[in-house]
Order: structure tokens, then C-alpha cells, then sequence
């Protein structure tokens, strides 16, 4: 759709405790396949009939299979968006190329030197006025809108299902030595659960996905402070930072995107963010196998 601009900048760092870097990322336009490269400098992309992707992706597995299921992932979710046929809705050609990474770095983990090997997944696909949001695990996506921040996924972490029950408070489960154990990971299983949500996006929104090295580290009070006083670029390079100058004991990546342009709707004082946003397909943790 005519009328849409995006503004994107990306980062990715070890940080100070990992020897390699098992997070990736991906910008790419969806109408020719292509990633576009936005580490040192931000991007402005005209968001056309096809769609914009962001995607981040947190690898695990040892001797490096991290970083390699986090790379494949990207790869896989990119290429299937591209060539899935146009007329489908997003959201089927979105939960189908996500169960197409799951079974690619299945494949690739029956490798022994890739045994056991998983990623996150959080990806958003910038359609015309909307955005459709994807998660596999606990790296997060985010809304900054009219000054607000809004997480705008759900953790599937063992931590989150207990708040959800009511045995542990948000406090508890921030410092819960368990609150890295996620409850699905792409290439994990067969079997999938694919989170899907849709937004109705407004003018000057903000996007923004990263992964656990930056909000095991930083607030959500700071990151909503660092997304208001920083363009794109400057605004990863301060979350990074700020995580590594805390302890940087994981991998760190963020990605942030403004969305503007004559074809979204100006925000209403009186609409709340929720009422723009659809969860089309939830994760239930307590329907896992």
C-alpha cells in the first residue's frame, strides 16, 4: 500500500560474558526476497504491497549450533514469506513460514554436531496499515505509541506461566533463577504452537523486538525513556550499552522502527492500544504435550 514509510535501524552485540553471538536478526522487503542491511546506518523502505519483515532470533545448542539455528531460522522465515503465493491472508502465510523454520532446524539438528540445537523467534510483518506479530519462545516485541510503551507479545517462559497462576508476582519472576527456561523454541519439536497477533498501526508508531540480553538488563520504564529520547539508531546503540555496561551476560540485540506516511490514521486520545489490538492465535502454555 502506497503511503507507508518505515524508518528501521538494527544491532546485534556478544556482549561481555559469550564468546559468540547466537542472536541474529533480519530486515528484509518481502517484494524481492532481499535483506537489507541496516547495522550502520538506519533505512528508510517505502512499505509496498508485500510487506516489510523484522525478525529477531535467539539461538541455543552448544559448539556454535546456536548461532547456527538462530541464522536458519531467519533464512527459512524469509524465503517463505517471499515465495508464499499473494492472495493468502498474512496471517496463514506468517504461521506457515514459521512451521516451515521449525521443521528446517529440526532437519539440520538430527546433524550430531547440531544436536539439540533451538531458537526464539519474535517477527513482525508490516502489511499496509497493519502489523502482524509472530512469537516462538521470549524475546520480545514492543509499541511505543503517543509516549506509551506496550509489550505487544507474551512471554511462553516457565516464569510467565507462574504469574499467570498466580504463584509467582512480575518482581519474583524478574529475579527467578528460572526465568530463562522457555516453553517452546523453534526446531525444539514437531509440534508447534505459532503466536499471532494483528495491529492496526497509527502514525509515528514505534516498533521495537529485542531479545532477552536487553530486557533481562534494562526496564521497561528505561526502555520506554530511551525509545522517546532517541531516533532509531542511537536508541539500539543505548539499549545495548546500557545492558553491557550492567553485566552484558548474554548476547543483545534490538531493532527499531517508526512507521509514518499518509495512509495511517492519526491516534485518538480516546482509543486505548488494545482496542487496535487482535490476538489471533494465542499460546496456551497448559495446552502443552
Amino acid at each position: 500500500m502506497a503511503g507507508v514509510t518505515m524508518n528501521v535501524s538494527g544491532l546485534t552485540d556478544v556482549g561481555r560474558a559469550r564468546e559468540t553471538n547466537e542472536d541474529a536478526f533480519e530486515i528484509a522487503d518481502l517484494q524481492t526476497g532481499a535483506p537489507i542491511d541496516v547495522m550502520r546506518i538506519a533505512r528508510y523502505i517505502d512499505v509496498g504491497d508485500h510487506g516489510v519483515l523484522l525478525a529477531l532470533s535467539d539461538g541455543m545448542g552448544g559448539h556454535q549450533a546456536g548461532e547456527v539455528a538462530s541464522a536458519l531460522v531467519l533464512e527459512s522465515l524469509r524465503r517463505a514469506l517471499y515465495t508464499d503465493p499473494g492472495q493468502r491472508p498474512v496471517k496463514d502465510k506468517l504461521e506457515d513460514a514459521v512451521l516451515r523454520a521449525n521443521r528446517a532446524v529440526k532437519n539440520a539438528a538430527l546433524e550430531a554436531k547440531h544436536h539439540g540445537m533451538a531458537a526464539t523467534l519474535t517477527a513482525i510483518v508490516v502489511h499496509g496499515v497493519e502489523a502482524y506479530i509472530t512469537e516462538v519462545g521470549d524475546s520480545r516485541a514492543y509499541l511505543l505509541r503517543e509516549g506509551r510503551l506496550r509489550q505487544i507479545t507474551r512471554d511462553q517462559s516457565l516464569v510467565q506461566l507462574m504469574v499467570d497462576s498466580g504463584t509467582m508476582t512480575p518482581e519474583e519472576a524478574k529475579k527467578s533463577p528460572s526465568k530463562n527456561v522457555i516453553l517452546q523454541a523453534v526446531g525444539l519439536k514437531s509440534e508447534l504452537r505459532v503466536a499471532i497477533a494483528r495491529l492496526a498501526l497509527r502514525n509515528k508508531d514505534r516498533l521495537m523486538l529485542c531479545s532477552d540480553g536487553v530486557t533481562n538488563l534494562v526496564s521497561d520504564d528505561e526502555l520506554r525513556q530511551i525509545l522517546i529520547d532517541s531516533d532509531p539508531r542511537m536508541a539500539c546503540e543505548t539499549m545495548i550499552a546500557l545492558a553491557n555496561e550492567r553485566g552484558g551476560d548474554d548476547n543483545e540485540t534490538a531493532i527499531v522502527a517508526d512507521l509514518s506516511g499518509e495512509a495511517l490514521a492519526h491516534p485518538d486520545e480516546f482509543e486505548s492500544v488494545t482496542s487496535t489490538y487482535e490476538v489471533l492465535q494465542a499460546f496456551d502454555a497448559m495446552k502443552r504435550r
